[in-house]
């Protein structure tokens, strides 16, 4: 006794979906070794800007601080060059007295 399912025995749609299990198999396989390679460059890609954006983000932050001192020193150079200044005024204006 044989089944008969829309046209197609028991055993015909067993063959399909062996077939087909078969080429959904072969499939994911290509796939994959299509795809694993561009997941892994992405991957990197990734992982080499986020590592870059450290950087930038670390490198900001020690120029930041480069010119905090910078303008120390520049206050500190008007502070020391206003002293010469006045030192030099008051030996000068002696020598002429």
């Amino acid at each position: 006794m044989h089944h008969e399912f829309l046209g197609l025995y028991l055993d015909e749609w067993a063959s399909l979906f062996a077939i087909g299990g078969g080429v959904g198999t072969l499939l994911a396989l290509v796939m994959g070794a299509i795809l694993q390679p561009i997941k892994n460059s992405i991957d990197k890609l990734t992982n080499a800007i986020h590592e870059l954006t450290s950087d930038t983000h670390a490198n900001t932050r020690r120029i930041d601080d480069l010119e905090d001192k910078f303008e120390i020193h520049i206050g500190e150079a008007k502070v020391r060059n206003q002293r010469i200044k006045a030192l030099e005024k008051e030996v000068f204006d002696r020598g002429k007295n």
